[in-house]
């Protein structure tokens, strides 16, 4: 018995073998006496009669629905047999069905959005430009009749660019020509902190350097106490942007070069020197933060004279060679010159001699020529019979 109960069931104890006859049946009947294991009881005619009592109003309900939906479909041209088109269907409710007939419902189509435009635009802080044409700046010292009439005077008017290296001091140099000419209230001047007044753009005043070349105008009086009219033009001093100091110098009658005493001549300075002599511009120097030969340097005044005399000699060097550059371009340039010149002349007469040659052979051919017969009229005469 052990081996067919294996054969019949499984490892775990399920029923494996064939179909018992009459399980259904037993599984479905009734126990009809109270000797049976899960001591279930006939029926009696009055548990009927309660039971047709409790649910037979609901269950006649139910059939006269399925009656009445069995018409309905068996009826011609009903829903359920009625050919409906694809866009006639109808998937899903409505929006005056869903929200009511007193919500307004709009649909949009899709990709009307373009790419660019985010879904949810993130929120953008304004940033606002400070500049001197707010109408909290400082008073001048000057009039602005004054000012107009140095303009009317080309004679008067003086053009600076302020080159040097980055951090050598240009824009603190542009905000004391600013206290000279301006008269600058005791706000302006609150905790030492430097104004900045050429770094208008937000990014120059977040990260401390100047991108753009900024100009301003300013009236100045030179030693005789005349006064002129200066436009300063305010330059970057990193190498990026080089061509804002390129530009300036292009507008520029002079160059203020300013040199850090600490760091000396430095990359961007002995760029700026070389375009100011190729541009032709004398070169103003202008030795800035002497101070830090003796708070950082701790130098004693002779080693400090020492200290700004070679930075000036550098200076000088650099200013020399790249003016000897040039004149040395200038010469190789005018050897060129001379050597093309030679050289078209040169052509000029092999192309005399060939037409000469040319002609000669011409009037040779003409000679000969001569000495022929003359040729036949075209067309040739008829003789007559």
């Amino acid at each position: 018995m052990s081996g067919m109960d294996d054969d019949i069931y499984d490892e775990f104890g399920n029923y494996i073998g064939p179909d018992l006859d009459g399980s259904e049946d037993e599984d479905n009947a009734r126990p009809l006496n109270d000797n049976e294991p899960y001591g279930y009881k006939n029926a009696s005619a009055e548990d009927d009669d309660e039971a047709e009592g409790r649910y037979g109003h609901a269950m006649n309900g139910y059939e006269e629905d399925e009656e009445a939906d069995d018409d309905n479909d068996s009826a011609p041209g009903s829903s359920s047999t009625a050919v409906v088109l694809h866009e006639d269907k109808k998937y899903y409710p409505t929006a005056e069905e869903v929200y009511g007939a007193d919500v307004e419902a709009l649909v949009m189509e899709e990709d009307a959005q373009p790419l660019e435009q985010p879904i949810v635009a993130p929120l953008k802080q304004k940033k606002i430009e400070s500049t001197l044409e707010t109408a909290d700046a400082p008073p001048t010292r000057y009039s602005p009749e004054f000012l107009s009439t140095l303009m009317a005077n080309p004679e008067l008017i003086r053009n600076v660019a302020v080159v040097g290296h980055l951090h050598h001091g240009k824009t603190t140099v542009m905000d004391m020509f600013v206290e000279q000419t301006h008269e600058l209230a005791y706000e302006w001047r609150r905790n030492e902190k430097q104004i900045r007044f050429t770094d208008t753009r937000v990014d120059e005043q977040e990260r401390g350097i100047s991108v753009k070349m900024s100009p301003m105008s300013l009236v100045m009086s030179g030693t005789s106490g005349k006064h002129f009219l200066v436009n300063l033009l305010d330059c970057p001093g990193h190498v990026n942007f080089n061509d804002e100091v390129t530009a300036a110098m292009r507008l520029a009658d002079g160059v203020l070069l300013c040199v850090d005493a600490c760091e000396g001549v430095m990359v961007a300075t002995e760029r700026a020197a070389r375009q100011a002599v190729q541009e032709g511009l004398r070169v103003t120097l202008l030795l800035t933060k002497i101070d830090r030969l003796i708070t950082e340097l701790k130098l004693p005044p002779a080693d400090a004279y020492h200290k700004l005399r070679h930075t000036i000699e550098e200076l000088n060097a650099v200013l020399l060679l790249a003016a000897t550059a040039g004149e040395g371009e200038g010469k190789e340039e005018g050897k060129r010159e001379k050597e093309e010149e030679g050289e078209r002349e040169k052509e000029e007469d092999d192309e005399k001699g060939e037409r000469k040659e040319e002609e000669k052979e011409r009037g040779g051919n003409e000679a000969c020529s001569s000495h022929l017969p003359p040729p036949f009229p075209f067309p040739f005469p008829f003789l007559s019979p």
